[in-house]
């Protein structure tokens, strides 16, 4: 069976990041080799690898191991990455947001979507691998304490804050320090103004009980539509379209739809990432004989 190489910045809170990291964790787990190639540095002064994962860094050993890997492993590059900058033979291209089709498109890669929402034309057949970094034994409303406060969410989405912007205390990449300590604090929540459109803290959000208003429904300059959440494996329970009683309402009474979607993709992960390594041996093996 042929490794897995994933290119990936270091490990920090972005959900995307830890995607990766985990897939590299999860396919050891499945005793498959894989390693982590370390790009850019996202963790500051943190560091560059999750230690309670499996994912070994090829960084130390480039020069040593690379040369046997470059010829027969198959590396994956988060749709980020332009090209193949480590003139890797076998490609898997692993769309981690809305697909942006690009004149020089290799049609020869495997491409694998982490949501069914993402592909620009949605034929149902595009390969997907919904890993979704959420805790649903942290991220929770057991115990159901009393909801105080209300929480904003920026993210990714500062270009779209506007002058309505709510006034309460915000959640940054900092605080609350631990992914612990946002848990509590999201089970205090009432509402969570975001205005990053897809992000995990929504998805935690909602997981812990609370409503979650979302201010806009733009991504990386990409514009969505409600019926674009509507696709994503999770739909759009326990979201409000807006701060409207009825989309408040609207937002508690689909939050438990929303978590059995979440638990079922979270048990059929698994089998999921196994079809996929089924198919992308097969895709590389057929392609090299013919």
């Amino acid at each position: 069976m042929r490794p897995y190489v994933i290119v990936t910045p270091t490990w920090c809170v972005s959900s995307g990041v830890r995607v990766l990291h985990e897939l590299c964790h999860e396919l050891r787990l499945q005793g498959v080799e894989a390693w982590l190639l370390l790009t850019s540095d996202l963790s500051g002064t943190g560091p560059k690898l999750n230690a309670q994962l499996h994912t070994p860094a090829l960084n130390a050993r480039f020069n040593e191991l690379w040369p046997r890997l470059q010829q027969e492993a198959i590396t994956l590059y988060p749709d980020g990455v332009e090209g193949n900058p480590f003139g890797a033979r076998r490609v898997v291209r692993y769309v981690l947001g809305k697909e942006v089709p690009k004149p020089d498109d290799n049609p020869l890669e495997f491409r694998l979507y982490h949501s069914k929402a993402f592909p620009v034309t949605r034929r149902g057949d595009q390969r997907t691998l919904y890993l979704l970094p959420v805790d649903l034994g942290l991220f929770n409303d057991l115990g159901e304490p009393e909801r105080t406060q209300d929480l904003l969410w920026v993210g990714k989405g500062g270009r779209y804050v506007g002058p309505e912007r709510p006034d309460c205390r915000e959640i940054s990449y900092s605080w609350p320090p631990t992914r612990q300590e946002l848990a509590a604090e999201l089970r205090k929540t009432r509402y969570l103004y975001s205005y990053d459109t897809l992000s995990a803290t929504n998805l935690e959000a909602i997981l812990c009980g609370a409503v979650v208003v979302l201010k806009t429904l733009n991504y990386h300059g990409w514009s969505w539509t409600r019926r674009d959440i509507e696709a994503t494996e999770h739909g759009s329970g326990g979201y409000a379209f807006g701060d409207t009683p009825f989309e408040i309402e609207r937002a508690k009474r689909t939050r438990p739809e929303f978590v059995e979607a979440i638990r079922y993709h979270q048990a059929m992960f698994r089998p999921m990432l196994w079809e996929f390594v089924q198919h992308s041996q097969r895709h590389f093996r057929e392609a090299t004989s013919s």
